[in-house]
């Protein structure tokens, strides 16, 4: 016989007591949320809701950018808002903030969550209005911004490098791969396969078979010849921590050490005859690839250039304050 028992209809009262005794064990890395429907910021994690009817929720229509504050900094977070704004006018999500409001905000919510080393994450949705697929009915925009603890890889996988699978799942066609929209279902299942083959990080392919993006890194490799390669952006999100690698790593082809940087269509039989491979994010920083699913990139060592990269991302985060936009001085 089945246990099926009918549920209660709750008073208010009733619902707000279960929401704040239910167990959120996922829940202890979120510091602090920010949304424009309560006006205010919290730092309890069971009122950090989103409405039901908010478009962001039953048709992933919003677009969001995630940054990292480290020492009180937070780290191209102009680029962040200037990719934040593209992404939003490509799906004719008009901004309700200013960038300076925005950045404001963003400070605010750091600072309620009292951590100088977190996540910042913002989110713009097409708002509550309804359940169809109709953008315009959905009065106004939902703003939310939430802080929480950061954890990059630990050292091992910097000194040992990562595990890095070609994946089956399709990358998103060339619009939608510019957008970084709250549509991350490919992502998902992309994290989903690394994750059951036992690979650290994926890597999907565009349409004609050329290597795209992880489920949030991008990705590049050294040749043979000692140039730096990366996928041109058509068919990926061009990451900010990537771009930022890209302008610092013509310091190593002017002291000799990469012999120039590039971006063109890459092959997958690449990733076999690759002199490095590396994984670039806002959580990775420069990460190495020393196994193509198992097997060894070149001598299976972490390579010189992904290391001499990292060193000067890090390098640039800690002392560039121009790239970075301060919390606490």
């Amino acid at each position: 016989m089945s246990n099926y028992q009918e549920p209660p209809l709750l008073s208010p009262d009733q619902a707000l007591a279960r929401l704040k005794a239910l167990p959120r064990p996922w829940s202890g890395d979120y510091l602090a949320m920010y949304s424009n429907w309560l006006g205010g910021i919290v730092t309890d994690p069971w009122l950090m809701s989103v409405p039901i009817d908010d478009h962001l929720v039953h048709r992933g229509d919003g677009v969001f950018e995630a940054t990292k504050c480290l020492n009180g900094r937070i780290y191209l977070f102009e680029r962040h808002l200037e990719r934040l704004k593209r992404s939003a006018t490509s799906i004719h999500l008009e901004l309700p903030l200013t960038r300076r409001e925005l950045t404001s905000l963003a400070t605010a919510v750091i600072r309620a969550g009292g951590r100088r080393e977190c996540m910042l994450r913002i989110f713009l949705s097409r708002g509550p209005g309804g359940f169809s697929t109709n953008p315009y009915e959905c009065p106004q925009a939902g703003v939310y911004l939430v802080a929480s603890l950061i954890h990059p890889p630990s050292e091992d996988i910097y000194e040992l490098g990562a595990n890095l699978g070609v994946s089956q799942v399709p990358a998103k066609s060339g619009f939608f791969a510019g957008v970084k929209s709250c549509n991350y279902l490919p992502n998902v299942l992309l994290k989903r396969e690394a994750i059951t083959h036992g690979w650290d990080f994926a890597i999907c392919l565009d349409p004609d078979g050329y290597l795209a993006e992880g489920s949030t890194e991008n990705m590049g490799l050294v040749d043979q010849d000692g140039f730096l390669l990366l996928p041109p952006p058509e068919h990926i999100l061009e990451g900010t921590t990537a771009k930022r690698t890209v302008e610092l790593a013509r310091r190593l082809v002017e002291r000799g050490e990469l012999a120039g940087v590039a971006r063109r269509h890459l092959q997958v039989d690449e990733l076999k005859t690759a002199a490095e491979v590396m994984l670039f994010g806002t959580t990775l920083d420069v990460l190495p690839v020393s196994r193509i699913d198992g097997r060894p990139v070149a001598d299976g060592k972490v390579g010189p250039v992904a290391q001499k990269l990292r060193r000067l991302i890090l390098d640039d985060i800690a002392n560039n304050h121009e790239m970075s936009t301060a919390v606490w001085e």
